[in-house]
């Protein structure tokens, strides 16, 4: 199977649960939350359907990785989907959820 691991990247607006692999609140005073090994590959969104990942009732969170902690479509790298099981994915983008290399 093609892909790479990463890691290095820290979450921003959100903590990762690793234990159920999801997205859930911040705790207070936390800024920045390193993210685990995650292993990254391309796939359509046939692909998607075909595998029939559960991504919780609401979908997934389509969250940006960025080069740097600036937002903008210049320090873009790629998009990348997060499980998120009891909040809507509306919930995290209106906290300004994202990863930060």
């Amino acid at each position: 199977e093609e892909g790479q691991n990463i890691h290095g990247l820290f979450l921003e607006g959100a903590r990762w649960n690793r234990h159920e692999g999801k997205l859930e609140e911040s705790e207070p005073k936390k800024l920045f939350v390193a993210m685990p090994v995650i292993f990254v590959t391309a796939m359509t969104v046939k692909d998607i359907r075909s595998q029939g990942l559960s991504y919780g009732h609401y979908g997934p969170y389509n969250t940006a990785v960025y080069k740097y902690p600036r937002r903008n479509d210049r320090y873009l790298i790629f998009r990348l989907l997060l499980k998120t099981t009891e909040t809507h994915p509306y919930h995290w983008r209106l906290r300004g959820v994202c990863l930060v290399a």
